[in-house]
């Protein structure tokens, strides 16, 4: 290994090139940087460089309950999971954790089931009080 040091007015610049078997040297000492110096030419070893993985830490993606079931008016006991069984309100997105489209769908066929009278307006059917819950409430 031949080093090389050179001597500037501000002081000593410690710029080492080594010379290896195959011409490349570790880092820049001048500007501390691995990789490709464009200052003083001198390219590093790939194999000191950082290997690319993915974040260890990314939370899984949130996944809708209902994006693989068809939501149908007539489906009463599926649709009393998400209204308020004292005032027969219903739960918002927030609430559901259900995905923008499905959380429409499941409004939509709520309000058509209560028109044409297959769900009490007001209240949640004494029935279905005992269900398994879908979302957390």
């Amino acid at each position: 290994m031949a080093a090389l040091l050179v001597a500037s007015p501000g002081g000593w610049i410690g710029q080492i090139l080594a010379a290896t078997s195959r011409g490349a040297s570790a880092y820049c000492v001048v500007t501390g940087k691995r990789g490709y110096c464009v200052q003083h030419g001198q390219l590093s070893k790939t194999e000191d460089l950082p290997v690319e993985m993915e974040n260890p830490y990314k939370e899984p993606p949130k996944k809708c309950v209902l994006c693989r079931i068809n939501v149908d008016y007539k489906n009463v006991q599926l649709l009393s999971q998400f209204i308020s069984p004292s005032c027969g309100r219903i739960y918002g997105r927030h609430i559901t954790g259900l995905c923008n489209k499905k959380q429409r769908e499941i409004s939509r066929a709520i309000k058509r089931a209560q028109k044409t009278g297959f769900m009490s307006v007001m209240y949640k059917d004494p029935t279905f009080l005992s269900d398994p819950k879908i979302c957390n409430i």
